[in-house]
């Protein structure tokens, strides 16, 4: 099969387009409810694609401090108020949400993000 010089452009070009939007990600908005210091069991992992831009929002129904592992990202929380933590998921794996307490307790991850490769 031979193609033209204009068909073999418009090959290439729709390769690349369908490449380079993989590569780039796409915005992921994530929701995280606590309540009573469990987060619910839907939400236990919450997958997002490698280079998506993320939005977590996070609610509790008491003050916390929050932490996701792996991307260092941090945060307090107040009670009934989203809180949004953004984040673009270059990094792929299962990255825990955990819960920091002042005292030096050890803690189950709330939940987890986990990122896909593309």
């Amino acid at each position: 099969m031979r193609f033209g010089c204009s068909t073999r452009t418009l090959l290439i070009a729709a390769f690349l387009g369908t490449l380079s939007r993989h590569a780039l990600g796409e915005g992921r908005i994530v929701e995280l409810a606590i309540r009573a210091g469990e987060a619910s069991p839907k939400a236990s992992v919450l997958s997002v694609s490698q280079n998506d831009e993320v939005v977590l929002r996070i609610t509790s129904d008491r003050p916390l401090h929050i932490h996701l592992h792996g991307y260092d990202i941090e945060s307090d929380i107040l009670p009934n108020i989203v809180t949004s933590l953004r984040f673009t998921a270059t990094a792929t794996g299962r990255f825990p949400i955990e819960v920091h307490y002042k005292q030096d307790r050890k803690r189950q991850p709330l939940a987890y993000i986990e990122v896909r490769p593309r």
